[in-house]
């Protein structure tokens, strides 16, 4: 974390001045400015540092403002579809997919959800109903695919493995 007089981590003999700016960042050719964007500037080398604090912000506003220009539900969005709905992030994960932490990393705008998640975000927000759909496919499937509980291997009688799907 920087401070003003901090000495200059660039070229280690100037000193750090504070600095509120609007910065300005773009995305597919969309604009997006952030107000009140701290950086440092050096006295001697003239260049620019951004502290932890103001970077985690910024990342914050960016992946929506990516969301919103890739036509996707913004953190917000997301998190009022599911309030809504009456589900805790936990179990909103657990159902809709991506597991327990997945909404919880949605809403505070660690990870972007996919355009599929987004979709069915979009379908259930729309059609309630679906959730009892989904569920009760839980139900049959706990989600997780064993490989040798759909597979049998024979052998033939030259010690020829062949596959056989279970069923046939």
């Amino acid at each position: 974390m920087f401070k003003h007089n901090d000495i200059c981590p660039i070229c280690g003999s100037g000193k750090l001045k504070e600095n509120n700016v609007t910065e300005t960042f773009e995305y597919k050719g969309q604009i997006k400015e952030i107000q009140n964007y701290v950086v440092f500037e050096c006295s001697e080398c003239n260049e620019s540092v951004v502290d932890q604090k103001t970077l985690k912000k910024a990342e914050k506003i960016l992946r929506d403002f990516h969301r919103e220009v890739d036509g996707l539900l913004t953190s917000t969005e997301i998190k009022t579809i599911r309030k809504a709905l009456g589900f805790t992030q936990k179990d909103f994960g657990l159902i809709l997919g991506g597991g327990e932490k997945s909404f919880a990393r949605y809403e505070s705008c660690v990870v972007t959800q996919s355009k599929s998640m987004d979709n069915l975000i979009r379908i259930v927000n729309e059609k309630p109903e679906v959730i009892e759909i989904i569920q009760k496919n839980q139900g049959a499937h706990n989600g997780t695919f064993n490989f040798s509980e759909t597979f049998v291997y024979h052998y033939s009688q030259n010690n020829e493995p062949f596959l056989k799907i279970v069923g046939e």
